[in-house]
């Protein structure tokens, strides 16, 4: 017989009293709770990695992106450099959420007419819908 650990292939999960109707409301909205909850998980490694989320960094950055995604709801498009999307300007150690934060950081405003002279940039900008990255 090995040490090694057997993987389990079954959880329970006892909700606290003091979950919101909100939570209930999408538990009871799924059709597979499992196959839910799996897609979710891995939604979550592919954006903030393994490790736990309570951990102070993977915490930070969840909450650095719903500030992001808080501030683009309701718009109709949003401008994303090229490069974004291509995914060229993530560097070595850096998450795709701080490129992100970082680009958005220095867009220019929304409101700014873009044939003006002055407010043209060197850089090629795409418009976005937010529905279809989000």
């Amino acid at each position: 017989m090995t040490n090694e650990k057997k993987r389990k292939t079954q959880y329970n999960w006892k909700f606290k009293s003091n979950e919101t109707d909100e939570f209930y409301e999408w538990f009871e909205n799924q059709d597979n709770i499992a196959l839910s909850l799996r897609k979710i998980v891995y939604h979550m490694i592919e954006l903030y990695g393994t490790e736990s989320v309570l951990n102070h960094h993977v915490d930070k950055e969840m909450s650095r992106d719903m500030f992001i995604l808080e501030a683009l709801r309701g718009k109709d498009t949003l401008t994303v450099k090229e490069s974004i999307l291509s995914g060229g300007s993530l560097g070595k150690g850096s998450s795709a959420s701080e490129n992100l934060y970082s680009s958005v950081q220095n867009e220019r405003p929304v409101n700014e007419e873009p044939n003006k002279p002055e407010t043209q940039s060197k850089v090629n900008y795409q418009e976005v819908n937010p529905k279809s990255i989000f």
